[in-house]
């Protein structure tokens, strides 16, 4: 087959040739987003709306769970930063009333926050403002090695015959709550953790989730009686905003859109938004290529994608631009 290994930042060599970008899941009929380039960016149209996903997913019981749904989409559309909360502006505003305090601000991160990339997407709040309890790491380590069983490949192929080739990919490979966990959340948690102040759980972690929340609720608590401090609780969880009220904590709740319009995003957005449903959503198509996140042989760089060309023309195009695009890159150029 005709198959490439390339990174994040070279997949805008596959869309500089496209005039018209449509991107599809190969076990769906129809697109799940059209790009057209616009200026300096792009202008997306979504046909697919939460009703499509829904007719989608109704043909695949009982592996439906397994296959991508909207909330997946929106994650991605909201991790890439093309998506805002819908009360973003809102809290915008609370953010300059922060600044106004005498007292240090710290916001803690609740771990959905992790998946919906919220640290990069809001570059005005300093990484060492940020508060991680322990009990979030853990629940991003507990979720990402989690692989399908050869019988769900079975039951999966047997569904979807026509993708066998797609789906075969996929075997003793991550499953979708790990490539989430993996590719969306613990890449986030790397970037921050650095700068960011851990702090300990006042529990011992577990598989429940409404006991994690209560130690990560407690924890700040602890944080703020300890310190001349107000911790913030950022979460998009309404379970955690009730906690928070119930425990006397700051918080604030963000409301993911409940419908994703047509909107436009930068160039790095738009390649951050195919890498995540690449990754997400294990593959998707490409006009004239398949793009896989999760793959055989992958290793253990997240940043890692594999693009497949369905004919020896596209390939050979492809692979020219992209071999001078690398040995552009090995002569270290400034800008």
């Amino acid at each position: 087959m005709n198959d490439t290994v390339i990174r994040e930042n070279e997949l805008q060599v596959l869309l500089n040739s496209l005039d018209e970008v449509r991107i599809t899941y190969p076990l769906y009929e129809g697109d799940l987003l059209v790009a057209r380039p616009e200026g300096t960016g792009y202008s997306l149209e979504l046909p697919a709306s939460r009703e499509t996903f829904q007719g989608w997913l109704a043909g695949y019981e009982p592996i439906a769970a397994e296959l991508p749904n909207y909330a997946d989409f929106l994650e991605c559309m909201l991790a890439s930063g093309v998506a805002r909360y819908a009360n973003q502006a809102a809290f915008d505003s609370m953010l300059v009333s922060y600044g106004q305090l005498k007292k240090a601000v710290f916001f803690g991160l609740d771990t959905n926050l992790f998946y919906h990339g919220f640290a990069s997407n809001n570059p005005g709040i300093n990484h060492t403002s940020y508060l991680i309890v322990d009990t979030v790491r853990d629940e991003l380590a507990y979720a990402i090695n989690r692989k399908y069983p050869a019988k769900m490949i079975e039951e999966m192929t047997a569904r979807a015959p026509g993708s066998r080739e797609f789906i075969g990919e996929l075997e003793n490979k991550r499953m979708k709550r790990s490539r989430k966990a993996a590719y969306l959340a613990l890449k986030e948690y790397r970037t921050i953790r650095d700068r960011a102040t851990e702090i300990a759980s006042p529990g011992p972690h577990t598989h429940l989730t409404e006991e994690n929340d209560r130690n990560i609720v407690r924890a700040l608590r602890k944080f703020e009686e300890e310190r001349y401090a107000l911790p913030v609780l950022l979460t998009a969880d309404i379970y955690m905003a009730d906690l928070c009220m119930a425990e006397g904590l700051e918080y604030f709740y963000f409301d993911r859109p409940y419908r994703l319009e047509t909107t436009t995003c930068t160039a790095q957005g738009f390649r951050r938004l195919l890498f995540n449903l690449a990754t997400v959503f294990g593959f998707i198509g490409c006009n004239g290529f398949a793009v896989f996140g999760e793959y055989g042989g992958k290793g253990n760089d997240l940043d890692e994608l594999k693009v497949r060309y369905l004919d020896d023309e596209t390939c050979r195009d492809f692979t020219r631009e992209l071999t001078i695009c690398r040995q552009l890159q090995k002569l270290s150029i400034e800008r």
